[in-house]
């Protein structure tokens, strides 16, 4: 094997591995917590925090209440939800939506279930489907993309219900905290969208980050403003469009210059396949800084 395959695949290796490793150690911190919580439980005497304490969407829920009252909090929302919102803001304007690729719990379950559905998506029952979506390519393109504004809704619903009647209006619709109280099944619509979104996950990639989640929404315009973006180097690129395919959140970095779109979640998984070193590089953009303009993309092959 060559020295620049060897690089390529060591590079490729190295990024998913630690992206991997962060993932499980979050992923494995909630589940714990959620474990002794639901183990335990709240009328046992011994204080025990619930995994809901750590979801920083419920500090941005709580955040209105929070102030207009002095202090006082929603129910189900604790401090460490306005603490943990701070972090996952501050991380998203440092780190461009790392929160979302890295740490959240929620979008690690859809990765895993992702590859748990390789072999369902290889189906020979699903030829006529896989051909119908490489036969539009632009039509599937242009619903994705059209789809994705669909969580900027549900934000500006939830914040509204919110403020306007002082409960957690999203909470029962929330798969996440289904997820976490699934052994109390304390709502069943959380249950109902819990399980669409894990028989979503099967066929594509993190459907609910990239229609419907309203702290990706957050996270994403926030992680606009960061001065750290993955930027592609046109005299480098093979326009090979492998970022492409390896795209979670179905962007495509072979066609900018700077990948700016809010939907992107920080994984670096198109600069962990870039098979050419420096091509496609997240990079701390100063103000002034001239970047080369994107060219147009030839066809692979």
């Amino acid at each position: 094997m060559s020295t620049k395959k060897k690089n390529y695949w060591h590079k490729l290796g190295e990024v998913r591995a630690l992206r991997h490793l962060v993932q499980f150690g979050f992923f494995a911190f909630i589940f714990y917590v959620a474990i002794r919580h639901t183990i335990i439980g709240e009328d046992s005497g011994i204080t025990v925090v619930s995994a809901e304490a750590y979801c920083p969407f419920g500090g941005l829920e709580g955040l209105y209440k929070f102030i207009s009252s002095g202090g006082s909090y929603l129910q189900h929302t604790h401090l460490s939800n306005l603490v943990v919102l701070a972090a996952a803001l501050l991380t998203a304007f440092l780190a461009k939506s790392a929160f979302c690729g890295w740490i959240c719990p929620f979008g690690t379950l859809q990765d895993w279930l992702h590859r748990l559905g390789k072999p369902l998506r290889q189906a020979s029952w699903l030829t006529g489907a896989r051909r119908l979506v490489k036969k539009h390519p632009q039509f599937m393109r242009g619903l994705d993309h059209w789809l994705s504004f669909a969580k900027y809704l549900v934000l500006i619903w939830i914040m509204t219900g919110t403020i306007v009647y002082g409960v957690m209006v999203f909470r029962d619709y929330d798969p996440y905290a289904a997820l976490l109280s699934i052994a109390e099944l304390e709502s069943i619509s959380g249950l109902v969208i819990l399980l669409l979104t894990a028989l979503a996950s099967l066929f594509m990639e993190r459907p609910w980050c990239r229609y419907a989640c309203p702290l990706g929404a957050v996270i994403g315009l926030t992680g606009k403003l960061s001065p750290v973006k993955v930027v592609r180097k046109v005299e480098l690129c093979k326009n090979c469009r492998l970022c492409d395919a390896k795209c979670p959140m179905g962007l495509a970095p072979s066609q900018v210059t700077v990948m700016s779109s809010a939907s992107c979640n920080g994984c670096l998984e198109c600069v962990a396949v870039c098979p050419k070193d420096g091509a496609l590089e997240p990079t701390l953009l100063l103000p002034g800084l001239v970047l080369p303009q994107a060219s147009q993309p030839s066809r692979a092959g």
